[in-house]
């Protein structure tokens, strides 16, 4: 169902749609940001987290200590091993410290409370080894204990320093995360104002010279529709209107082009397909009525004819379908190294007795050095046949056509030209000459080829990976050029 709404109240509703978005998305975004402070708190349990490990390591460190001590008075297996499980517990913990470690600081504790403890399990097991063996005198039991309580102290000491150490570094960034909450509000609260004020502003001034161009746009396009083009849309402001007016303006140009080419294709085509198929008729009708069942000779020339006929439709109908699929992008290609020359030469095989009954002479200009060509052969072989094909129907008798090929870019391509001295094409149709349907005036009132044959060219070219383009001058000939890697 067609909506009757206009593009004006269209505007302005969808500007007014976007400023209630826009006000949800800023209460929205200033209501995430107090749950994104929430969360950051639970975030910088980070640091909590390393404050609860160091007091637990000077827990376990306390608790070790004492099952040392106990040990050594009572010698019960019990706290040996008791004093094992825990220097593996605290293990465990300074390992989970240094994985929440992030500051050099904070690292260089760490280093210095693992080797202290490194060294506190080395002591107590050498002496637990002597305790095993021998009556350990009281002065070396004396200064066991006087070096085990001071690594006990320094370690406690290193702990508590780097529990204040991650305090502090946690209060920090609770208080910045605070700050910067508040200031996020602030900047969200001021652009949301200033958003509101700039649509309003937007839509009041936009609305009004926007519609008029649109609307007469609208109606020129459904003029288009009928068919009728007229004179051209001109439309002063604003500025992405003109430009579109002016796109628009150059479709209807094209198109209208377009569309008289195709009516002129279509007519000489018609011709093109009518002339063979009336000989074809002529012929084979003499043949069935038996005109010439006494004269071999004649009924050859009518077989020959039917069967040249038939093989101008078969070409002009093959040209339809594979400028069809190559306009449909589904052309697919062989491609392999190959050399140029056979190729070429074959060509020039097949058009020999056109340039013999028109005394043209073709040559080849081709260096034996020149490297072989990344190519699908087959489309090559189309290339060349059609520019070819090309250059005799425009060359005069006793002209000449020159194949010449030549690497380029260090050997990185090959190009190849195919050089006439025929009528030449006007500047003005050197740009469209590769064109489909465009069919060239050579200023004598002679139209040049049906409009497929180049634009099939240009086609296979590109698909290659190459560019093909055209020389000429009116009444001395025309050279077209197309390059391919090596």
């Amino acid at each position: 169902m067609a909506s009757n709404v206009s593009i004006l109240s269209r505007l302005i509703s969808s500007y007014l749609l976007i400023i209630v978005v826009v006000l949800l998305s800023g209460l929205y975004t200033i209501w995430n940001l107090s749950e994104f402070n929430r969360l950051i708190r639970v975030v910088t349990s980070h640091d909590t987290r390393m404050i609860e490990l160091s007091q637990e390591c000077q827990d376990i460190l306390i608790s070790a200590n004492a099952s040392e001590r106990k040990y050594f008075v009572s010698g019960d297996e019990t706290y040996l091993r008791q004093f094992r499980d825990l220097e593996a517990a605290l293990t465990g913990k300074l390992n989970e410290l240094a994985a929440l470690v992030d500051t050099e600081k904070k690292r260089e504790l760490l280093e210095s409370v693992r080797g202290a403890c490194g060294r506190y399990a080395a002591l107590f097991e050498d002496m637990a080894a002597q305790t095993g063996s021998r009556r350990v005198p009281a002065d070396e039991v004396a200064r066991y204990r006087i070096e085990q309580d001071l690594i006990v102290a320094d370690t406690g000491q290193t702990l508590r320093e780097l529990t204040r150490i991650s305090s502090d570094e946690r209060d920090d960034k609770l208080r910045e995360i605070e700050a910067n909450s508040v200031r996020s509000a602030d900047a969200i609260l001021i652009s949301l104002v200033v958003a509101v004020i700039l649509m309003i502003a937007i839509s009041v001034l936009n609305t009004q010279s926007i519609n008029v161009p649109i609307s007469r746009l609208r109606e020129k396009t459904k003029a288009v529709a009928r068919g009728d083009f007229g004179d051209p849309l001109d439309i002063g402001s604003p500025p992405e209107i003109r430009e579109l007016a002016s796109a628009f303006n150059a479709m209807c140009d094209r198109l209208r082009e377009l569309d008289q080419m195709k009516i002129d294709y279509i007519s000489h085509l018609s011709h093109e397909l009518r002339t063979p198929l009336t000989a074809i008729r002529e012929a084979s009708s003499m043949l069935e009525e038996g005109l010439f069942n006494e004269m071999p000779e004649k009924q050859r020339e009518l077989q020959t004819l039917i069967r040249e006929d038939c093989e101008r439709l078969i070409r002009s109908v093959t040209r339809l379908l594979d400028f069809s699929m190559m306009e449909s992008g589904i052309m697919h290609l062989t491609v392999q190294e190959a050399p140029l020359r056979p190729l070429v030469e074959r060509n020039l095989q097949r058009f020999s007795a056109v340039a013999q009954r028109k005394r043209i002479d073709m040559r080849v200009d081709i260096p034996p050095d020149l490297p072989p060509v990344r190519m699908d052969a087959e489309k090559i072989e189309v290339v060349v046949e059609n520019l070819l094909s090309n250059a005799l129907k425009f060359t005069d008798d006793g002209g000449l056509i020159t194949i010449s090929a030549r690497p380029r870019d260090d050997g990185k391509l090959v190009e190849v030209a195919v050089t006439d001295t025929g009528r030449g094409i006007p500047e003005s149709g050197l740009k469209e000459v590769f064109e489909k349907f465009k069919r060239i005036d050579d200023g004598r009132g002679a139209v040049r080829g049906t409009g497929l044959g180049l634009a099939i060219v240009k086609h296979i070219i590109k698909a290659h990976g190459g560019r093909v383009w055209a020389d000429s001058e009116l009444g001395r000939g025309s050279t077209f050029t197309f390059s391919l890697p090596a």
